[in-house]
C-alpha cells in the first residue's frame, strides 16, 4: 500500500521541532483589520487586532494600495500618503522568524489633499512690465497664507503703493506704520481707508518690499498684512514695517495693487506664493 502524507501544516512540523528543544520558526499570524481613517492631508491611522493564536509579533508593518507602508509595535499604525487618491490598507506583523501573512484589505478612504511641510512655497502667479496696476485673480483657497514679493519702480517719483481685496472700495482698510532712515524714526497710521496702504515704494529707485497676507482663506475673522519695505538711493532712503487690516470676512480670491499715483514702470515685477505651513 502506498504511504500517505498526514500532514505538511507548520504548526505540526512546529511542535515536533519544540518536542525535540529545537526553536519554532512559527510567524504570527494574520492581524484582523480594524478602521482606516484619514486625520488630515493624508495622514492615515489604521486600527487592527493581533492574532492571539500562534507566536507574537514584536512589530507590526501597515501597507497601503499604493505602496506607501509605516510600522509599529501596537494598534494603530500610521502612515503619510504621497499623492490624491482612494486606498485600502492591511497589516501583517513580524517576528524573529520573518513576516506573517497579511490582514484582509481595510476600507477604502479618499485622500483629498495631501500634506505639506511647514514654510512650503507655492508660486501662484507674476506680473512683470509697466502696468497701471497689477491684478492677481482667482486665487486659490488651499493655502494658509499668501506673500507678494515686489520689486518696484515708477514714473511719478515718490509714491506709496496701495492695494485692494476683491475689488472692495468701501472704507474698510487700515494701516499702522513705523520706518527709519538712519537717522530718525516716525510712525503713523490711516484708519476707514478706501484701500490698504502697503507702503512699499514705486519711485524711479528701486524698491523692493515682501507683503504677508495672513489666513486669506479664513472665513471667520477680518484679513490682516505685514509689510517690510526698504528703498535705497545711493545712501539715501529707509526701511519700513507696516501692518493692515481689511474690515471684511471674506475668503480673499483677487489683490490688486497700484501706485498712488502714476504707474508702475517698465523693470516692475511682482510674484504672489501661497504658504502651506502654519
Amino acid at each position: 500500500m502506498a504511504s500517505k502524507k498526514l500532514s505538511s501544516d507548520t504548526s505540526l512540523a512546529n511542535s515536533y521541532k519544540l518536542s525535540r528543544g529545537v526553536a519554532s520558526v512559527a510567524r504570527p499570524s494574520a492581524p484582523t483589520i480594524g478602521t482606516a481613517t484619514d486625520g488630515g492631508s493624508g495622514n492615515m491611522s489604521v486600527t487592527f487586532t493581533a492574532s492571539t493564536l500562534g507566536p507574537t509579533a514584536s512589530s507590526f508593518t501597515l501597507t497601503s494600495s499604493s505602496g506607501v507602508t509605516g510600522s509599529g509595535a501596537s494598534s494603530p499604525l500610521t502612515l503619510q500618503e504621497l499623492a490624491i487618491g482612494t486606498y485600502t490598507y492591511s497589516v501583517y506583523g513580524t517576528n524573529a522568524n520573518g513576516n506573517g501573512p497579511s490582514s484582509a484589505a481595510s476600507n477604502s478612504v479618499v485622500v483629498a489633499s495631501l500634506f505639506a511641510p511647514s514654510g512650503a512655497y507655492d508660486s501662484i502667479a507674476t506680473a512683470s512690465g509697466a502696468a497701471s496696476t497689477i491684478t492677481f485673480s482667482s486665487i486659490p483657497a488651499t493655502y494658509t497664507h499668501l506673500q507678494i514679493r515686489l520689486f518696484a519702480t515708477g514714473t511719478s517719483g515718490d509714491q506709496d503703493v496701495w492695494g485692494r481685496f476683491n475689488s472692495d472700495t468701501g472704507s474698510n482698510y487700515a494701516t499702522h506704520r513705523i520706518y527709519g532712515t538712519g537717522a530718525a524714526v516716525a510712525a503713523g497710521a490711516n484708519t476707514t481707508s478706501t484701500k490698504i496702504d502697503f507702503f512699499a515704494r514705486s519711485n524711479t529707485d528701486t524698491s523692493l518690499a515682501v507683503i504677508d497676507i495672513l489666513d486669506y482663506a479664513n472665513t471667520s475673522k477680518y484679513k490682516t498684512s505685514r509689510s517690510l519695505y526698504g528703498w535705497d538711493a545711493n545712501g539715501s532712503g529707509f526701511v519700513m514695517f507696516s501692518s493692515g487690516l481689511w474690515q471684511n470676512t471674506s475668503a480673499i480670491n483677487s489683490i490688486t495693487i497700484f501706485p498712488q499715483t502714476g504707474s508702475f514702470a517698465a523693470n516692475t515685477h511682482c510674484a504672489l506664493y501661497g504658504i502651506k505651513g502654519a
